[in-house]
């Protein structure tokens, strides 16, 4: 059996908190708005109640079955073939978003911070800190992200705070440009899909239980929802529509006109740190979460020796796309109705496989009587 060893709930929800917030650092934010206009930041908090109920569906099938994780669900629901195609639908899903994370991170340091240094070089260090990561567990992740998590919500509650006065309240109107049921319809398609959902029930044995479980995740993605919502409303009362929808990085953008008297200007490259141990650690979980489950498919007793092998494969598919934008096409993919299936599809398809196992045992247990 893997050691995944035990975490606590300020660990687990820090973790799961920190992979949330990610993509608040990357293009997302510009593509949001310049689908959505003024109401992008509401798409976002629309969107909270699908991931919210998506969570609520897989916290349904994992109570089911307490002693095991999303993994051995799926064997044991499916059987042992149609388990495993499950089981590798997951194992592709994360694989590709491994893939793509690197790649975007990549291009985000070279675009902010290091202009002249190729792709390769920049995503060979992230690999190998990905792999440093991974090999030593998640224990040490999840602790490392507890202590990271009091730098990164100062620098963003910096962030926040010291924007205000560059705040343009008419940068929002017109106020309404979208009906609620065509932005909900339209996020859940296109912004609900996402790994994160998927990592709290294939770890559910280092929560220490369902309880634990179900609260930190519950937490994290709601706490996450909110703060990207939050940042989204204030790039667009800063730039306006136009300005954050041509932006590659408006975050970044809006962290460039921090400024503090005439001595303390471009604090930028401060908040850099921030997004580099937001990106560190979801790559490094994601690195682990492909290794375990694929040790988890072969009953592997560590997942360590897979390691090198993952993080080769992810290394290569990175750098497969010609550039950013042929990056970002299979990235808006992946975030598009394509990664509802394993999101959406395949955790309801096990809840209701789960759930008629149950009444036919039922049904067999009063006709015994």
């Amino acid at each position: 059996m893997i050691q995944e060893g035990k975490i606590g709930f300020a660990e687990g929800f820090s973790l799961l908190l920190i992979t949330n917030i990610s993509i608040l650092f990357l293009t997302l934010p510009a593509k949001l708005i310049g689908e959505h206009k003024t109401m992008a930041y509401l798409v976002y908090f629309l969107v909270l109640v699908m991931v919210l109920l998506i969570f609520w569906l897989m916290a349904a099938l994992m109570k089911r079955h307490q002693n095991i994780t999303l993994i051995e669900v799926s064997e044991k629901l499916l059987g042992p073939y149609l388990g495993m195609v499950i089981n590798l639908v997951f194992v592709l899903y994360f694989i590709v978003w491994e893939s793509l994370l690197l790649r975007m991170y990549s291009e985000t340091f070279i675009t902010t911070a290091l202009p002249r240094t190729p792709v390769s070089a920049v995503l060979t260090t992230l690999v190998l800190a990905a792999f440093i990561s991974a090999f030593y567990g998640l224990e040490v992740l999840a602790r490392v992200a507890r202590v990271s998590l009091t730098f990164i919500v100062l620098g963003l509650t910096i962030v926040f705070l010291s924007i205000m006065k560059e705040v343009d309240v008419t940068n929002l109107y017109p106020l309404w440009t979208s009906e609620p049921i065509t932005l909900f319809s339209n996020g859940v398609l296109h912004y609900t899909a996402a790994a994160d959902l998927l990592v709290p029930a294939i770890i559910i044995h280092a929560f220490g239980g369902w309880r634990h479980f179900c609260r930190a995740g519950l937490l994290a993605f709601l706490t996450s929802r909110i703060i990207v919502g939050i940042a989204l409303l204030l790039i667009l009362l800063t730039f306006g529509v136009q300005p954050s929808s041509e932006m590659l990085l408006p975050f970044y953008e809006l962290s460039k006109l921090i400024s503090f008297g005439r001595f303390f200007q471009r604090l930028e490259a401060v908040f850099l740190l921030t997004w580099s141990m937001v990106g560190y650690i979801k790559i490094g979980l994601y690195l682990y979460i492909i290794a375990v489950i694929l040790a988890r498919m072969f009953r592997l007793e560590d997942y360590r020796p897979l390691l090198w092998v993952v993080a080769l494969l992810c290394y290569v598919l990175s750098i497969l796309p010609a550039d950013l934008p042929t990056a970002l096409v299979y990235y808006e993919a992946m975030r598009g109705t394509l990664g509802l299936v394993p999101t959406l599809a395949v955790p309801l398809l096990l809840l209701l496989v789960s759930m008629f196992k149950k009444n036919e045992e039922l049904g067999n247990d009063d006709s015994k009587t």
